[in-house]
């Protein structure tokens, strides 16, 4: 009896420390989606370019597709995996596509710099992996590596509407 307790409570401890180290909350302020607002662009990225009347444009379409931009120090594609969970929740979205840098990395040209653009569904079936991995592999990199970030989003949201739209 003793025994069963005793392995009882150390797998309660295991998960209680399990659950302590999860991921980190995602460093970005999501606020509440106004009208039919698709982009988020916190780290001011976006030049003003038709991503917005693109990403309308799709939404007609039956496709709801938001973008997201921002920094912070935990930069990595597990924060722009997780921020696109958070978005297609918070914005009842199909699809969130979230590019994340270090402070200063969007603009920068060094080769350490720390950023990343991901695919995030609310349906993790409904992007095929394919697709997803043609688009943050190949498609967006060379706009990205040149910093021009209102084409490398409208890369991916054109991708992404040719294929599910």
């Amino acid at each position: 009896m003793r025994r069963e307790w005793g392995l009882g409570m150390a797998a309660l401890l295991a998960g209680l420390v399990a659950a302590a180290c999860g991921e980190p909350a995602v460093d970005v302020q999501i606020p509440q989606r106004e009208g039919q607002t698709h982009v988020l662009d916190a780290a001011g990225i976006l030049t003003g370019g038709d991503l917005e009347e693109r990403l309308a444009a799709v939404a007609a379409q039956g496709l709801d597709v938001v973008v997201v931009a921002y920094e912070t120090s935990q930069a990595n594609c597990g924060e722009a995996f997780r921020a696109g969970g958070e978005i297609v929740t918070a914005w009842d979205a199909d699809i969130a596509v979230v590019a994340v840098a270090r402070p200063g990395d969007f603009a920068s040209t060094r080769t350490d710099r720390e950023r990343c653009l991901g695919i995030r569904p609310r349906d993790e079936f409904a992007v095929p992996r394919g697709l997803r991995e043609e688009i943050v592999e190949e498609l967006v990199p060379p706009l990205a590596a040149e910093n021009r970030w209102d084409e490398a989003f409208a890369a991916a949201v054109d991708r992404l509407a040719e294929d599910l739209a």
